[in-house]
């Protein structure tokens, strides 16, 4: 072995190939190729503490080595995956399965029956879509919103692929970070690959990204359209930071005040902004979640998601901020969400909020008179500006007031 490489070179190499592997995996590649790649990573995957091992074999490491190993690596997911590893090398292709949820966003949220595929009956996304044709037709309404969730599963299992991925991957993390300072493996080559790994996307985009698309029916052209979407979030799950941390910028007023400040300045600067979601827990910590999105579909979907959320993450409070038309009512009577925007008669930065308790509070700023501070200070300091909570915030409405009832 060239001795200018690092004692870590060779794990991290293989953490690299498995995590490129998982790269290629998408919700809507054949199960040919997606079988390939999560075999490739579970194989790669094994691999890493294989030459870990012959790396540190006559070193005074392996007592570290074995302690950190059990620590991070000796647990359910980790015995699935040297299953697995046994299973693709020795017996059979990875046993995949594909289910697809179909959810609609009409009035009430309704997800149709799942529906199920293996390597044996495939059939592309886009047809099961344009299946839906007749079915949104029938609704008898200008337009549908809807979406498809995807989920993968070993054939037999009920665990998500995805969260097993997730959480294999951390762990792995883990024991490479503190087996770097054990060894004090500093070397190019490692970091060069460290740093191809931190730019990888599977592990760390939301899984929203990966496995939800969005999409909306007109009914007058009986066309579909996707959304596109962006997100600004750092891992697939919640960071979270202290409220009190707001008082250091914003020492005056209450959350929904701070939450206004921060955006207002921001759209001051900028003149725009990406939608944003200011999700309170109960231990006094929030997480800001910006997204964009061409549809209004994703909007539906966001806030289900986060109503889903609320009792097991223990959510106390959702602030909301988006730009938004406003429109003569009378004038877009029968008109779809494109036909709408001709319409448009002013443009307005709107705030909404609403807690466990069901306060909610709203705030709508024209956003030709954002550079007036006396303007702002007018309306900041309202009680409301009288608009109503939208139509897409009523699942956390819903599930706020069903858990003050369940309380009682």
């Amino acid at each position: 072995m060239n001795n200018s490489r690092g004692l870590l070179y060779p794990a991290l190499h293989k953490f690299y190939n498995a995590l490129s592997s998982l790269e290629k995996f998408e919700k809507g590649t054949n199960f040919f190729d997606n079988i390939s790649y999560l075999d490739n990573f579970f194989s790669e995957y094994r691999n890493i503490t294989f030459v870990l091992q012959k790396s540190l074999a006559h070193t005074l490491f392996m007592p570290e080595y074995e302690k950190l190993r059990d620590q991070y690596l000796v647990n359910h997911v980790g015995k699935w995956f040297i299953e697995k590893r046994n299973e693709v090398l020795k017996q059979q292709p990875f046993n995949l399965e594909k289910r697809i949820t179909i959810t609609i966003y009409s009035g009430q949220t309704l997800s149709l029956p799942e529906l199920v595929f293996t390597i044996d009956n495939d059939v592309k996304i886009s047809t099961i879509v344009d299946s839906l044709r007749g079915t949104f037709l029938s609704m008898g309404q200008l337009e549908v919103m809807f979406s498809a969730e995807f989920l993968f599963s070993e054939c037999g299992r009920t665990e998500d692929l995805y969260d097993n991925l997730i959480f294999g991957i951390n762990q792995m993390k883990l024991f490479l970070s503190e087996m770097k300072e054990v060894v004090n493996g500093d070397c190019r080559l490692s970091n060069e690959l460290e740093g191809k790994i931190n730019k990888m996307n599977f592990y760390q985009v939301p899984k929203d990204f990966l496995f939800v698309d969005d999409y909306i029916f007109y009914c007058k052209n009986e066309n579909f359209e996707k959304a596109s979407r962006i997100v600004l979030q750092c891992g697939p799950g919640p960071i979270k930071v202290p409220i009190e941390n707001l008082n250091e910028t914003y020492p005056d007023g209450d959350v929904f005040n701070k939450f206004e400040l921060m955006h207002l300045v921001l759209f001051q600067m900028q003149k725009k902004l990406m939608p944003t979601c200011m999700i309170v827990y109960s231990d006094e910590t929030f997480e800001l979640v910006s997204f964009g999105f061409s549809i209004k579909t994703t909007l539906y979907r966001k806030f289900n998601e986060v109503a889903s959320r609320i009792e097991s993450d223990k959510i106390v409070n959702i602030l909301f901020v988006t730009e938004m038309y406003i429109y003569d009512r009378h004038k877009i009577e029968n008109l779809d969400s494109h036909e709408r925007i001709r319409h448009a008669e002013s443009e307005i930065l709107a705030f909404y909020m609403v807690d466990k308790q069901l306060a909610t509070i709203s705030h709508g700023y024209d956003t030709l008179q954002i550079d007036d501070f006396k303007y702002i200070a007018s309306i900041m300091f309202a009680k409301s500006s009288g608009y109503e909570l939208p139509e897409f915030m009523n699942p956390v409405m819903k599930e706020f007031n069903r858990l003050n009832l369940t309380s009682r």
